[in-house]
């Protein structure tokens, strides 16, 4: 057994943040470029989509900035879960991602839980402000 120094953990929950950054940035762009058909797709009704587009873009903005990145990271938890069950329980998805599965989303579920678990670390607004 070893331990971390404390800069290497830093840099790695950064670098967790920064992945989630963009996988989130990603999602809503794609989602926002056409709600009404991500809506359809998922069965949603617009309002809803329309929420889970912006809410997927301030988690982004929350781990790119650490600011409130743990109740970031407890959301991107629940939304995770959902889609994972709807991938499991309603579409009847095979595993990976390639062939439509969850696996990408049980991806990000766990990324977000590292960040729940153990916050944004020192490489972030709130720590290098004294917030």
């Amino acid at each position: 057994m070893f331990t971390v120094p404390t800069i290497a953990a830093g840099i790695v929950l950064l670098l967790v943040r920064a992945v989630l950054t963009v996988a989130f940035v990603r999602e809503f762009m794609v989602k926002a470029n056409d709600i009404p058909r991500f809506a359809k797709a998922d069965g949603l009704n617009v309002p809803t989509a329309w929420f889970v587009a912006i809410a997927e873009l301030a988690a982004a903005v929350s781990f790119a900035t650490g600011v409130l990145a743990q109740w970031a990271g407890l959301g991107v938890i629940v939304l995770m879960l959902i889609t994972t069950s709807l991938h499991v329980f309603k579409w009847h998805s095979k595993y990976w991602a390639s062939a439509g599965g969850p696996e990408y989303d049980l991806l990000l579920l766990v990324l977000a839980a590292v960040i729940t678990a153990f916050g944004a670390g020192p490489i972030a607004i709130p720590a290098l402000f004294g917030m």
